[in-house]
């Protein structure tokens, strides 16, 4: 038996890894640009002035949006380090043996910890814009 057939065999790939890489990109970018981009907006508008004269709420929400773009960030960061020590694997065969190597292609494919980041950010966005939301509703009503 030869060494490429004892291995065994990968799926071919059939040109869906551009479409995920952009759709990844793009969700990465909204997330992160509403994480950051929303508090400022809410904070610059005159109409939530007097939520953002309640320090306690104000903190809370501009809290939110920025652990949901932290989320996204530390994501980022994580899939950097992990791609690095593919790469690594791909330029020096024994890297391929080492536990960084075989933990990073692991998490890889690990597409649920991809999820997880995802909802978590998009958890505390929604958590945010309900509170300024409701927040804004009981200021009309007073």
């Amino acid at each position: 038996m030869t060494e490429q057939s004892s291995k065994a065999k990968k799926p071919t790939e059939r040109g869906f890894y551009e479409p995920y890489a952009a759709f990844s990109r793009t969700l990465r970018t909204w997330l992160v640009a509403y994480g950051i981009g929303a508090p400022v907006l809410f904070a610059s508008q005159e109409a939530f002035k007097p939520i953002l004269k309640e320090p306690n709420k104000a903190a809370l929400i501009i809290g939110l949006f920025l652990f949901g773009a932290m989320a996204q960030i530390i994501a980022s960061v994580i899939y950097k380090y992990v791609m690095g020590y593919i790469y690594f694997g791909e330029l020096d065969e024994a890297f391929q043996k080492t536990r960084r190597h075989k933990v990073s292609e692991w998490l890889s494919e690990a597409m649920w910890l991809e999820m997880i980041f995802d909802l978590i950010s998009i958890g505390f966005f929604v958590w945010a814009t309900l509170k300024i939301l409701i927040l804004y509703v009981k200021m009309g009503a007073s």
